[in-house]
């Protein structure tokens, strides 16, 4: 696949220059169109539960703050964005276009954050979310659309900046379709690295040979890859790879999201939740 189109966010917070920093790097190394969503709150769904005897006036006293409050936030966004297209020098481009060069366009729209990412996701070849936090524990409305209700793949940004991208890749391979899903995605990544490595934990219920398949089967792509099998040495399996992500310096994690049913992941929380969390570095993934 080519990518072609990404799709991003923009919250109007200080972590939407480590956003735009990704979206530069790969519409410099791709050529591609870059929509930077934001979401406003829609004045009348922000309301909370209104009891009798709550008048008209107050409604609409309080209605008016949320509007005022999400357009100063709109103004900051508007802001980075015209300042993000100076200094990169990725031209401002609205409507479609088939040239293959980089282009950016803001989209400014209102309501439910998890309807839009899901509508506007499935246009884009590429999501880019912001990694979530150990402090915030569960998926964002917008990761979870992005995943679950999108079928493209997505990247988690890591809240740094970051030095390179796509330069040297790890790839976490378990031989599920969710694994196979996310790396066929991220073919484009993989034709430019300068190094691949294909990684899985060992296990008694793991044919390691698959990884090995894997990894040769690349190379019908022009891709040169590594297999490496992992030990967990009591370390949980998600420890274990990252370890090993970290050893081979990559700056890139492929890998299949949540192979389990969402109340199980929920439940027993999941190798893809803490991979997010701790990894530090862009994860790209699929369902």
């Amino acid at each position: 696949m080519t990518l072609r189109t990404v799709l991003t966010m923009l919250d109007g917070v200080d972590g939407d220059i480590i956003d735009l920093e990704a979206a530069r790097h790969l519409a410099a190394s791709f050529g591609c169109h870059v929509d930077l969503l934001h979401v406003r709150r829609d004045a009348l769904s922000a309301m909370p539960m209104i009891g009798e005897g709550i008048s008209a006036d107050l409604i609409e006293m309080v209605q008016a703050q949320v509007e005022k409050e999400e357009q100063a936030v709109a103004d900051r966004v508007k802001k980075v964005y015209d300042q993000w297209i100076k200094d990169s020098g990725v031209p401002e481009v609205k409507t479609p276009s088939k040239a293959v060069t980089s282009s950016a366009r803001l989209i400014d729209v209102t309501g439910p954050v998890a309807e839009h990412v899901a509508r506007l996701g499935k246009l884009a070849d590429l999501v880019i979310l912001r990694s979530p936090s150990l402090e915030e524990g569960e998926l964002s409305a917008a990761a979870e659309a992005a995943i679950y209700d999108t079928g493209r793949s997505v990247l988690f940004s890591p809240r740094k900046e970051l030095a390179t991208l796509g330069k040297r890749v790890s790839i976490f391979w378990n031989d599920t379709v969710e694994a196979s899903r996310a790396s066929a995605a991220a073919m484009p990544f993989l034709k430019q690295a300068d190094a691949v490595q294909v990684k899985a934990v060992e296990s008694d219920d793991f044919d390691t040979q698959t990884v090995k398949d894997f990894a040769d089967s690349l190379a019908w792509h022009g891709i040169k890859a590594d297999a490496r099998i992992v030990e967990e040495d009591h370390r949980s399996a998600g420890e274990a790879l990252l370890d090993a992500a970290w050893d081979f310096e990559a700056d890139l994690i492929v890998m299949g999201a949540f192979s389990h049913s969402r109340l199980r992941e929920m439940i027993l929380g999941g190798v893809t939740r803490h991979i997010l969390q701790v990894a530090g570095r862009p994860v790209l993934m699929m369902h």
